[in-house]
């Protein structure tokens, strides 16, 4: 399946502090205050940009020079896509773009729920980067990011209304040509494309035809991931049939509307026309449920234990789901 038509279409659905007055002065002597016009100079007193994307707005320098980005992943990501110069970012052990981070950039010491101002501050950025969900989280908190530095709060495409599998890389373009780097989004696309092609021609000849499944497995239940999502794009283009049938169907919603929800006891029969299966743990050192044991699939070793770092992005994501697939399946018995 082509994705180079993602550059235009739908989009894609998804969707503490205490404020120091020395921290404050800090921001506003580093000539950093949120708010300001594009005739206002930015940190790097170069160009800026007038971004508006999805209710987001902001006024943002067209060239930063010192990027600290706040979380491991829809920020992170842009921030990489963009090719940011990144002095400071959220690092996220099992985030696969973790590697993709130059060895020159510090990690923030604390986490994204108790992020430091004077931490952000101390390595003077002229923006910062961060997901949606995350800023809106700061903003609400009173944060004020915003007195820090410019704020990219980047759209991770889920909650755009019209979303849909067979664009899935809409937000990441849309957001890249707002920021005059739509040939990033082109790379990247095609990194990804190709990144496909290699994975068939290496595991094609097991995959296609192929039933798969995906779960999220917790301690009580299971919930079959049926939305559309990271893996309703990359498992058909691998050649996969996605698991469907009437016990997984007729069962509820679990409560963030991502799937149907079962218990343990019916896995062997709902999921036992899977040839192979992705399980997603709660935990990742988790052991899997005995009961999810005996699904043949897993009986068979046929199971790949999925991160959850990878369960949405963009194209430097599912590229990174692509070659774990291959990883997973080429190391199957009888592969």
């Amino acid at each position: 399946m082509s994705l180079t038509h993602a550059h235009t279409g739908t989009f894609w659905r998804r969707s503490m502090l205490t404020v120091t007055a020395g921290v404050a002065a800090l921001a506003l002597l580093t000539g950093c205050a949120a708010g300001g016009s594009a005739d206002e100079s930015t940190a790097t007193g170069g160009e800026t940009i007038d971004f508006s994307y999805e209710g987001y707005e902001a006024t943002l320098p067209a060239e930063p020079e010192r990027v600290v980005v706040l979380d491991s992943r829809a920020g992170l990501e842009m921030a990489l896509l963009a090719d940011y110069p990144i002095v400071a970012t959220a690092y996220g052990v099992d985030s696969p773009l973790s590697p993709l981070v130059s060895a020159d950039s510090a990690h923030l010491k604390n986490t994204a729920f108790d992020l430091n101002r004077e931490e952000i501050a101390s390595y003077n950025p002229d923006l910062i980067v961060v997901g949606i969900g995350w800023y809106n989280y700061y903003k609400d908190e009173g944060f004020g990011l915003d007195e820090i530095a410019p704020v990219l709060a980047v759209n991770d495409g889920i909650d755009v209304e019209g979303a849909s599998a067979d664009d899935p890389f809409v937000s990441m373009t849309d957001q890249l040509t707002l920021l005059d780097r739509a040939d990033k989004a082109e790379d990247a696309i095609a990194g990804y494309e190709k990144a496909v092609e290699d994975a068939k021609k290496k595991i094609g000849a097991y995959t296609d035809g192929k039933t798969a499944s995906v779960i999220h497995a917790p301690v009580d239940n299971f919930t079959v991931i049926t939305e559309d999502s990271i893996y309703r794009v990359v498992l058909p283009a691998l050649g996969f049939t996605i698991l469907e049938n009437e016990e997984i169907s007729s069962a509820p919603r679990n409560q963030q509307n991502h799937g149907h929800m079962l218990s343990y006891e019916s896995a062997v029969s709902a999921l036992g026309d899977a040839d192979v299966l992705f399980v997603y743990k709660a935990e990742r050192d988790a052991d899997l449920d005995p009961l999810l044991a005996r699904v043949p699939a897993v009986a068979a070793g046929h199971w790949i234990d999925g991160n959850l770092a990878e369960r949405f992005g963009f194209a430097l994501t599912y590229t990174s789901f692509v070659n774990g697939i291959v990883d997973s399946v080429s190391s199957f018995d009888n592969f």
